[in-house]
């Protein structure tokens, strides 16, 4: 509480001290002020000045405070204002008494200046400036200089504030203020008054109407205390008059920039001229142009028509120009015939300013194709024309130019003048003699000038004839039996209702036809379809389609070919084309159809995988596959297909390019051998020796075995026992002399898996031999003279083999051939051909002739035969025989083979026994490999 109490007493007495100081410097400024007042009432004025400032401006009262002599100097300045009470009041001072100008003191009346004003002592003269001007401030003010020598001295100055003018506003012809300060607009020709009223300021401002710097109208008007008039008048508007911009200005000072306000006269324009742009050229029918009408001058942009006469056009579009000035009408006109000699006019028009449109146009010359029409002959019927009469047409042409040619079509093909085959033109008529049904068709005349050609209407030549075939229908047809084909019969006739017949004939004898029964065929107008079925081959051969009408019989029928249908055949000579990094293009020689029709199959093989790459199907045999991996190898089969099945299939290698980068050189790698490569590779070898030594002592044993074998006797007896025996003979002979053959023949490369199929193959003969006696089909009854033609007729593409063995001698082996020639790829070593003459006590006569009561007799006969390698295929398979059969002695040997072997029997049968200089026996056995 104590504390409390301190502070506010402590503050008490502050504020007290200062009230007490505030009132002192008061009185004291009051004596001050009343003793320089007694003074200046005795004190003369020395200049009177006038300022004028404008309100919310800056006003500058001077004061001329430079001391009269020199070395005095000023001390105070006190600025008064009379009018604001009985006596002036001072309103503001700068006091420099014992100190410098600069660090005077300035006192102003807060109440009456508010801030605005300073003193500025260091101006020439200097001056108490007042910002922000006031009506208020307007007044005499009166300025006191005190010197510290001098007399004092006093300045009045009479400030006047003036008031501007307020605003501006200018009205048109119907008092209305002028938006957007556009006046009008008004059209070409027209008169105007234009209104400007200034609205307030003191003095009344001046109204004055100014075009840029040149003054128009100074004769203003006061309408009230604050309002003042101007009104300015523009008669006969002319087209310089656009946009012209007109201002009227109000002031009443020269202190600051008069108001002012500005309006841009706008105005409507017409025309200057309009003008079809371009020449005045012939046009052609038909074809599209683009007429320019350009029309300037107009202000807004114009209205612009097009006429044909008294036809407006609409198929316009305009446009502009950047200022306005100029306006292009484009017309897209497709003038007609008819439109030639018509007046085409373009007409512009300002559609704000009455009687303001002006026009320019063309007469057409409408250039056009001929107009060509075509007709018969006057006394002509069109539907009754029969060949061998004759016929002419009329063409009638209208064109602009005229026609330089008229030509004739028939089915547009040019008919030309040629009396030899009847056609003959003259100008504008065609006339045909002696007309056929080759005449019939459509006829046109066509006129050419320099626009075309103009073509008439089509007039149709119907030409009546009896049916004939149409020509490219299908002739052959490959069916298979019990398949049902529909044979489609397509006559030509006129009139097309045609009653068909429809026969077949299987022999060459066109007579002997049959007619097929009617419900059959189907028949619809020009065409008939037979739905025919083979049953046995007696059905297949040829159908005949004939027809009639109204103008007489089919001379010659339609014949159509009916064959068994199958497979297609193989395609040929299938080469590639064309092969990049790729693609492959293969083309091949399609084969027979089959009688259907066929496509060609291409099937693209990875010749290292395997697998199907692609495959192509196409109706010619042309094949092109795209997309493949370069440098790869590619199988390629080729087929065709039909309804029956496909054909067999051709086989291509070929392979892609390699790319450029695969042709790039690449450093060899070297092939780094490890030990455990090493032993692989010593093991390989090692077995590959062991196999090549084992196959070796195998030859050589099958070599040294021959000489085991004895001598035998071949016979014609009935004993089975030696004929056994020398079939055995026969085989291990044969293994012998094989293995001796192709160990001798260097020719011969040997292969491990050939040999071991050949071993086999040669137990199973073995095994054959020495089983029982074997039953064969029985062979035809063969009479005596033709035993020689069964041997020459064994079929050439088999052959005999024989062997002549002789005891304790090895005999190369003998073939014996009714074979031509063999190719040199079957001969290994030429022999000398070794004759033999074999003693038989007695010659068997074979069972088959007994059993047909036929004469058998053992001539003898001399068998030629060379000596070929027996290296050659055997056929996989063996006949099967039926029930009565002969039996024989010699294994594998069929009917046929009988056959070719018999001769060689009846030839031993026949001969005398051998010489004393060949005292052994000999056995002679024949088999087919």
């Amino acid at each position: 509480m104590m504390l409390v109490s301190l502070k506010t007493f402590r503050s008490t007495r502050k504020d007290l001290i200062n009230s007490v100081a505030h009132f002192l410097l008061l009185m004291v400024g009051a004596i001050w002020f009343q003793s320089f007042h007694v003074k200046s009432e005795d004190d003369s004025v020395n200049v009177i000045h006038h300022v004028d400032a404008v309100q919310g401006g800056v006003a500058k009262l001077p004061c001329d405070i430079t001391p009269a002599v020199k070395g005095d100097k000023m001390h105070i300045v006190i600025w008064y204002k009379e009018g604001i009470k009985s006596k002036p009041v001072p309103i503001y001072t700068f006091d420099s008494r014992d100190k410098q100008l600069k660090q005077g003191k300035h006192w102003s009346d807060e109440h009456i200046l508010g801030g605005r004003a300073y003193f500025r002592y260091q101006d020439e003269p200097a001056k108490l400036t007042l910002d922000s001007v006031k009506e208020s401030d307007g007044g005499i003010y009166q300025c006191r200089v005190d010197f510290r020598q001098t007399p004092t001295r006093n300045i009045k100055v009479n400030l006047t504030v003036i008031i501007p003018p307020e605003k501006l506003s200018i009205l048109d012809e119907r008092g209305v203020h002028i938006p957007h300060y556009i006046l009008g607009p008004y059209n070409e020709g027209a008169s105007v008054n234009i209104t400007c009223v200034a609205t307030g300021g003191r003095p009344l401002p001046e109204v004055t109407w100014w075009q840029e710097n040149a003054l128009l109208d100074e004769s203003f008007e006061p309408l009230t205390a604050r309002r003042v008039r101007n009104i300015l008048h523009l008669e006969q508007l002319e087209r310089r008059d656009l946009h012209r911009v007109f201002t009227c200005q109000a002031t009443n000072n020269e202190l600051v920039t008069p108001i002012s306000s500005s309006v841009t006269l706008d105005m409507n324009l017409r025309p200057l001229w309009v003008k079809l742009l371009g020449e005045n050229r012939p046009l052609s029918a038909e074809n599209t142009y683009e007429l320019n009408c350009e029309v300037v001058g107009s202000r807004p942009p114009p209205t612009i028509t097009w006429w044909k006469g008294s036809i407006q056009m609409t198929n316009t579009r305009e446009t502009t120009s950047p200022d306005s000035n100029t306006t292009t009408s484009v017309l897209t006109f497709s003038p007609t015939i008819d439109d030639g000699g018509k007046f085409l006019s373009c007409r512009g028009q300002q559609q704000l300013i009455p009687k303001s449109g002006i026009e320019d146009g063309w007469k057409l010359d409408i250039h056009h194709v001929p107009l060509v029409s075509l007709e018969l002959g006057s006394n002509l019927n069109g539907s009754t024309i029969k060949e061998g009469v004759d016929v002419y047409f009329e063409c009638n042409i209208k064109s602009n130019p005229w026609v330089y040619k008229v030509s004739w079509r028939h089915n547009a093909k040019v008919l030309y003048n040629n009396a030899g085959v009847g056609t003959i033109v003259s100008n504008q008529s065609l006339v045909l003699q002696n007309v056929t049904r080759s005449r019939s068709g459509l006829y046109t005349c066509v006129g050419s000038n320099q626009e075309g050609d103009g073509e008439s209407n089509v007039v149709q030549l119907d030409v009546k004839f009896a049916p004939v075939c149409r020509p490219g229908q299908p002739k052959i047809y490959g069916v298979a039996r019990q398949e049902i084909a529909e044979i489609r019969c397509e006559l030509e006739s006129n009139p097309t209702d045609i009653q068909f017949t429809w026969k077949f004939n299987n022999t060459d004898n066109n007579l002997l036809t049959v007619d097929l029964p009617q419900n059959l065929i189907a028949t619809d107008r020009a065409r008939s379809t037979a739905s025919y079925q083979p049953m046995t081959e007696r059905d297949y051969g040829t159908l005949l389609c004939s027809g009639s009408n109204e103008i007489g019989d089919q001379r010659e029928p339609c014949v159509f070919y009916i064959n068994p249908a199958g497979k297609p055949d193989s395609l040929s000579n299938c080469t590639i084309q064309n092969q990049t990094v790729e693609s492959l293009h293969v083309e091949c020689i399609e084969g027979f159809d089959g009688g259907l029709h066929q496509e060609f199959i291409m099937e693209l093989y990875d010749t290292l995988t395997r697998k199907l790459v692609n495959n192509v199907t196409s109706k010619i045999p042309t094949f092109t596959v795209s997309g493949l991996e370069s440098g790869l190898e590619f199988q390629i089969g080729l087929y065709a297909i039909n309804k029956k099945g496909k054909s067999s299939t051709s086989y291509l290698q070929t392979h892609t390019l390699k790319s450029a980068e695969k042709h790039t050189a690449l450093t060899p790698v070297l092939l780094h051998i490890t030990p455990i490569l090493g032993i692989l590779i010593g093991v390989v070898s090692s077995l590959i020796l062991v196999a090549i030594i084992i196959i070796l002592v195998i030859r050589v044993r099958g070599a040294s075995s021959s000489d085991d074998y004895k001598d035998s006797r071949f016979s014609c007896r009935d004993g089975e026992n030696n004929s056994k025996n020398s079939m055995q003979t026969l085989s291990k002979e044969l293994n012998s002399s094989t293995d001796s053959l192709e160990e001798k023949n260097p020719d011969i490369v040997p292969h491990n898996s050939g040999d071991s199929e050949y071993q086999e193959e040669e137990r199973a003969f073995e095994r054959l031999n020495n089983s029982s006696v074997r039953n064969y089909n029985r062979l035809q009854t063969l009479e005596d003279d033709h035993q020689q033609r069964v041997y020459d007729s064994y079929n050439s593409n088999e052959i005999t083999y024989a062997e002549l063995s002789l005891g304790k001698q090895q005999l190369s082996p003998v073939i014996y051939s009714n074979q031509q020639s063999i190719p040199m790829s079957v001969i290994r070593t030429q022999e000398p051909t070794l004759y033999a003459q074999i003693d038989v006590s007695k010659c068997v006569q074979p069972t088959y002739l007994n059993s047909n009561s036929v004469s058998f007799s053992c001539q003898s006969s001399a068998v030629p035969h060379q000596h070929y390698s027996e290296y050659m295929p055997r056929p996989n398979g063996e006949e099967h025989l039926q029930d009565g059969y002969t039996t024989a002695e010699t294994p594998l040997i069929s009917n046929r083979e009988n056959n070719v072997i018999q001769p060689l029997r009846e030839g031993s049968c026949n001969r005398s026994p051998m010489s004393a200089t060949q005292p052994r026996s000999t056995t002679a056995t024949a088999t087919r490999f």
